[in-house]
């Protein structure tokens, strides 16, 4: 067959077609093959997870997807960290990297946390989930000055926090620092709460350390029982109404008035021989914590304890060696 063949042509053309074809096609088989062999080495650290004909697809990221919050619920960031940081070098994703900040703040990682925040708001400024986090790892690691910066961009996107301003706000009164422009009119712990009344716990703590006799008196009538912690262990409370029954559960007078039923059980047993303890649950993500904390450890809500009590046998502490 001559070279200058019209078929020649037509055959040559269909060769270096099918060609092009089983080459791209042989080279994406190989791409495939060392992105599943990368994929099953970096799951060797899973010792009981195996994934057989494990396709980067769609499918296969969502199910990982699945897996790194699986792992996160169940409290093991590192290996939810693994995955999630993996998914991040295949696909461009915001929430993962949100993901990521996250599990570095409850590990631990601030500085990891902070700089990958600072990721996400170099291209998305006005992320509000993302400056959020923000927040909550500027206080962890301390920085006040950031903490205000943070609360003015807010105020610039016209959201309100209300709850972080307070907070914010309360621990410059209590460090003497309200004399900056973010604190405008307030300029005293007394302020602060007339502007804020939910940090009505918080302002009545402060009170019981420094001016006891007004913490007593701002207590309002109603809300007795649900500052009991603050002084239930205090020999300070002073002997008015309000506080009769407290005084008598503690045998220290009698009072016939009706109290919740732990004072009541109280009033009618032996002195010494049992006690109250506390316990604190947030409003917001029901769980129960034996400490008090301003900031929920659970869902990071601020202002959301509210007091619970139970009866116990009280402890004789004497003695004990440690």
């Amino acid at each position: 067959m001559d070279f200058r063949d019209p078929l020649f042509s037509v055959i040559m053309f269909f060769v270096i077609v099918l060609l092009s074809v089983l080459i791209t096609m042989a080279l994406g088989r190989l791409r495939e093959y060392y992105r599943e062999k990368k994929l099953n080495e970096f799951l060797k650290d899973f010792e009981y997870i195996k994934i057989e004909n494990l396709k980067l697809d769609e499918a296969s990221i969502d199910a990982l997807y699945l897996l790194a919050k699986a792992y996160e619920k169940e409290g093991d960031f590192e290996k939810s960290l693994k995955i999630y940081l993996w998914i991040s070098k295949n696909i461009n994703s915001t929430e993962i990297l949100r993901h990521i900040a996250t599990l570095y703040y409850k590990a631990g990682f601030l500085e990891k946390a902070k700089k990958t925040a600072y990721q996400i708001l170099s291209t998305k400024p006005r992320d509000i989930e993302t400056l959020k986090l923000l927040l909550l790892i500027d206080e962890k690691l301390g920085n006040l000055n950031e903490i205000i910066n943070v609360l003015e961009i807010f105020e610039e996107l016209e959201v309100s926090l209300s709850e972080e301003k307070a907070f914010a706000l309360l621990k410059l009164a209590l460090n003497d620092k309200c004399n900056i422009e973010f604190c405008k009119e307030i300029k005293s712990l007394d302020d602060i709460y007339k502007t804020y009344p939910f940090i009505q716990r918080e302002y009545l703590k402060t009170l019981f350390n420094k001016e006891p006799e007004k913490a007593y008196n701002e207590i309002p009538e109603d809300k007795v029982y649900e500052y009991l912690d603050l002084y239930w262990h205090r020999n300070d409370i002073p002997d008015i109404p309000k506080f009769s029954n407290v005084l008598a559960a503690k045998h220290l007078k009698k009072c016939d008035k009706q109290g919740p039923f732990e004072i009541e059980i109280l009033k009618q047993v032996k002195k010494d021989f049992a006690d109250l303890e506390f316990e604190y649950v947030c409003l917001n993500c029901k769980k129960v914590f034996p400490l008090y904390s301003t900031r929920c450890p659970n869902c990071h809500k601020l202002f959301k304890h509210k007091l619970m009590f139970n009866i116990v046998e009280k402890q004789d502490l004497k003695n004990i060696e440690f």
